[in-house]
């Protein structure tokens, strides 16, 4: 669930856990006051069943992570929202291979994901630039996206299985570009985890992905299902090393200035202040 609830009421108090990139960071200087009786609830209720709970009892704040679900529960509730974005640690080393001939998606394959529009792409820049390489990562849809690569006679794309957490950093980092033309996201990790290593990214308009990649700035954007957009935007970046080199400075430039982990506690602890001045004011 994508929202964090937090009702200041009573006098029990505990330290704030946040898991980022399967990374856990205790922050034990942030005290909230919480029910006992949420706690409960959201142990044993389904989704459906806690959101019904949760906007039934008196809030002093909610947390989403994007204006998506500020939009939905704005329509719940009066309650205060906050939109903080996730967020990803930016990387010491910064070194960009613009001569690399790897591209690379991540996360799971289907037709919601663009996987087949990849496909298609793939098999227009086979003969434009026969030295550029497809990797697709994640579970998914395997099988299916497998036999529409033998029926298109692909030889530039491969599946590379679920990536290890080992091997995630050493693969995006080897990587010229990251590829996500979806129909339906948030704001995914993967488009923020790719731009901290100065990865360019070439993704759809949907979401809140265009409040991370400006179009021509640090990445690319295309409508999704637009087969030609996504021809025209990846041969012209392919083909120069200029615009490639801009991207990933910028991109990797935006992580630092809105997604790094540094904002991210930074807006947790204004926000907590903010609720506990405004409680103490009550």
């Amino acid at each position: 669930m994508d929202c964090v609830v937090t009702p200041l009421k009573t006098l029990m108090g505990f330290s704030v856990h946040l898991n980022v990139q399967l990374k856990f960071y205790n922050l034990p200087y942030l005290k909230i006051y919480l029910y006992p009786k949420i706690v409960n609830i959201m142990r044993i209720y389904s989704e459906f069943q806690l959101i019904l709970t949760l906007f039934s009892v008196a809030m002093d704040g909610i947390v989403v992570l994007s204006t998506e679900w500020a939009t939905f529960y704005q329509t719940l509730t009066q309650t205060p929202i906050t939109i903080i974005a996730n967020a990803v640690e930016l990387p010491k080393q910064y070194k960009y291979h613009s001569q690399s001939k790897q591209i690379i998606t991540l996360g799971r394959l289907g037709e919601r994901k663009g996987t087949y529009d990849i496909l298609k792409l793939a098999g227009v820049i086979q003969s434009r630039f026969p030295d550029i390489q497809f990797t697709l990562y994640g579970d998914g849809e395997q099988g299916k996206v497998q036999q529409e690569i033998d029926r298109l006679k692909l030889t530039n794309v491969r599946l590379g299985g679920w990536l290890a957490l080992a091997d995630r950093n050493t693969v995006i980092q080897e990587s010229l570009l990251h590829l996500l033309p979806t129909y339906q996201e948030g704001l995914p990790m993967a488009i923020l985890e790719t731009m901290a290593y100065g990865i360019p990214n070439l993704a759809t308009n949907v979401g809140d992905i265009p409040q991370v990649i400006e179009n021509h700035v640090n990445g690319d954007l295309v409508t999704p299902g637009d087969d030609a957009g996504l021809v025209q935007q990846l041969s012209d970046f392919l083909g120069s090393q200029m615009r490639r080199e801009t991207y990933s400075r910028n991109a990797r430039q935006t992580i630092n200035d809105c997604f790094s982990l540094q904002q991210y506690f930074s807006r947790w602890h204004q926000f907590y202040q903010r609720i506990m001045n405004e409680t103490e004011e009550e």
